[in-house]
């Protein structure tokens, strides 16, 4: 056997180091492991995309000075302090590629009020606050053609969207009134280097930055038994197949369909197979793969629901069994805004980006 001489506890192998990572590390021990030492610090960076996805989500709450994160599978609870506390002059209103969005109006510098934060690398991006009205904000990355990072803001009851650039410092409008029939965004992803948006009219469409900004409508059929009426719909990503999810106001309902780029349809799926939907009522909703997370027995195939602040927790099974899934005694009983799941792993494209020009 070949022995390995150490001069100290930052010389451990990296082979090893991830045999003992994978195991037993939260995603902030694993970003505490890195400001250790250098050598483990490049340990860190090497393995953190493949840690990051290993990672199941996360419920995230709020109160007005932390963030409490849940694990729902081994109930343990993290909380991260905020840097200024909640108010009306600073309060969080989204959830994009990992980053809470805030808008901070104690700031006085113009340039800074739409503030992202990373809530465990502390990374903050700053924005000037958009011209017109907004609800929802998308972050991503892109390579157009030099790589950089996006804001994309809009409201879903107002036809007109907003973007701003890494490289630039002001926003550009599309107004969606001068189109010959105008719509508005209802919800909006990144999905393998693009962003798609989903329309008040159930269409399709990918947002293109040049030469100029405009959204290119797909040409999509509806799959059998679809029913765009029936209720709210929002776009989900497992990485590798873009979804829709349409949920029912009146009831426990969710049905998800998958648009099959080749025959450019949405398909209804009938089987989750490997994974599981998590579903947040207002944002932070995605597929994962369940055998990706090292160690642990969750059930796959089902939607994993977090509801409003009062509301409860169900696991929803595709043959319309429904139970509420332990919620333990860490867990929060309450949260200023409606809990959402957060997935550690849907900043690394945009911090690998930022980071390297810091």
């Amino acid at each position: 056997m070949k022995k390995i001489k150490m001069e100290g506890w930052s010389d451990l192998p990296h082979e090893l180091l991830y045999e003992i990572t994978k195991k037993s590390l939260s995603v902030i021990d694993y970003l505490i492991l890195g400001s250790v030492c250098r050598g483990w610090k490049s340990f860190a960076e090497e393995y953190k995309k493949e840690f990051l996805a290993s990672q199941p989500p996360l419920a995230l709450f709020f109160s007005s000075k932390a963030i409490s994160f849940y694990s729902i599978f081994d109930q343990r609870l993290y909380k991260v302090l905020l840097p200024s506390p909640i108010s009306n002059q600073n309060r969080c209103f989204g959830f994009t590629c990992g980053y809470l969005v805030f808008l901070d109006k104690k700031n006085r510098r113009e340039d800074s009020q739409l503030w992202l934060l990373h809530p465990f690398t502390r990374h903050e991006l700053r924005f000037r606050e958009p011209p017109k009205p907004y609800n929802r904000v998308i972050l991503a990355s892109v390579a157009t053609p030099v790589p950089e990072f996006l804001l994309v803001a809009f409201c879903q009851f107002l036809p007109c969207f907003q973007v701003c650039r890494s490289t630039q410092t002001n926003w550009t409008q599309f107004d969606l009134n001068n189109i010959p029939f105008p719509w508005r965004i209802r919800d909006a992803i990144v999905f393998k280097g693009k962003i798609y948006v989903l329309t008040s009219e159930a269409e399709i469409g990918v947002l293109h930055l040049s030469p100029h900004l405009h959204v290119t409508l797909l040409n999509v059929g509806h799959g059998p038994h679809m029913d765009m009426n029936r209720g709210v719909q929002c776009l989900v990503s497992d990485g590798q197949h873009l979804m829709m999810v349409v949920s029912s106001i009146a009831s426990i309902q969710h049905t998800v369909y998958e648009l099959n780029f080749v025959h450019m349809e949405w398909m209804m799926m009938v089987n989750f197979a490997d994974q599981a939907l998590f579903l947040g009522r207002s944002m932070g909703s995605g597929f994962c793969n369940i055998t990706r997370w090292e160690g642990r027995q969750q059930p796959s195939n089902c939607i994993y629901e977090l509801g409003s602040r009062n509301r409860r927790y169900i696991v929803s099974f595709l043959d319309g069994r429904h139970h509420m899934f332990s919620q333990g005694n860490h867990m929060p009983n309450d949260s200023l805004f409606d809990p959402f799941w957060y997935f550690p792993h849907l900043s690394y494209n945009v911090d690998s980006l930022c980071l390297s020009d810091d």
